[in-house]
């Protein structure tokens, strides 16, 4: 019997639950998630496979105004995951208010033949800007929201609680097309090990360093090893100043100890083998405008 099966990309502002509600579907994590901006800097798939056929999700970075390299490699992220695809989801955070973000990305949207979910995110919050965005969708389209059904199908969740995930799930399989799987049943994500572990270690970054230096810290693994099911990693993180080394570090190194137990135990459930963590942390000024750093973080392919 014939089975559907399409490509999916979610895009949205940052912080609007892209990651989290890839995470809820899957029922497994592979994106990160922090209320950090820029926590999603590739793009990432994830393929959910089941009796209907397979839906293959494509997690983007968020829509944000930039000026450095790294900043423009993100937007040609989600300019390029936006050709070849089936559907796209427009993830919006009801409890803030439209942004010029938004704008960017509603003016990418507006002319896709393709269909549109606008999901209306967080509504398990204060969702008081719920009817903001159905209002700058009608704008857009110069149509009331009952005249859009044809092209915008609108509907409220939360990616957190699990609120309307599975009508998603049934919304996208009535959309998608009948075709061969494009990934084995058994595969949930496509993304790079290195960049995988790299992003969890920088999770955790996120996490304990709070607002204080995001934007400025990258990872990526040095070298990956595995023993007698023991995988041996050595990972170093980028800093662009040196009072940002010893922040990384903290005193008598105890920043980048907690970093390294919470990422070493994540790892070792989510990889199921026993972890040896190394980490280092190096100053490298402006890392996100040179090039080969850019490559060798994995996001940029061809300078």
């Amino acid at each position: 019997m014939p089975k559907k099966c399409g490509i999916v990309t979610i895009v949205g502002r940052p912080n609007t639950g892209k990651s989290t509600l890839l995470n809820t579907i899957l029922k497994e994590k592979v994106a990160i998630v922090s209320s950090a901006l820029q926590t999603t800097r590739n793009r990432l798939r994830g393929i959910f496979t089941e009796e209907r056929g397979q839906i293959v999700f494509v997690d983007t970075p968020g829509m944000h105004i930039t000026k450095y390299l790294l900043g423009k490699f993100m937007l040609r992220e989600i300019q390029e995951a936006l050709e070849g695809i089936d559907l796209v989801i427009h993830l919006v955070d009801t409890t803030r208010p439209p942004g010029k973000e938004e704008n960017m990305l509603i003016d990418k949207l507006k002319n896709l033949k393709i269909p549109i979910i606008l999901g209306l995110n967080k509504i398990d919050l204060r969702p008081v800007f719920f009817d903001d965005y159905i209002k700058l969708w009608e704008e857009t389209k110069q149509k009331k929201a009952q005249d859009l059904i044809d092209e915008l199908v609108l509907l409220p969740l939360s990616a957190l609680r699990g609120v309307n995930v599975d009508k998603l799930i049934d919304t996208i399989f009535n959309l998608l097309p009948y075709r061969e799987f494009l990934y084995p049943e058994d595969i949930i994500s496509d993304f790079p090990q290195r960049l995988f572990i790299a992003d969890i270690i920088r999770e955790k970054l996120f996490l304990l360093m709070k607002e204080e230096i995001p934007h400025s810290i990258a990872v990526y693994v040095e070298e990956l090893k595995e023993r007698k099911n023991i995988f041996f990693i050595r990972a170093i993180i980028l800093v662009e100043r040196d009072s940002q080394k010893a922040m990384v570090i903290g005193k008598e190194g105890s920043v980048l100890k907690k970093i390294g137990q919470s990422a070493r135990k994540e790892l070792e459930e989510l990889l199921e083998k026993k972890i040896y963590l190394e980490t280092h942390v190096k100053v490298k000024p402006g890392w996100k405008e040179d090039p080969l750093i850019l490559k060798e973080l994995g996001y940029i392919n061809n300078i």
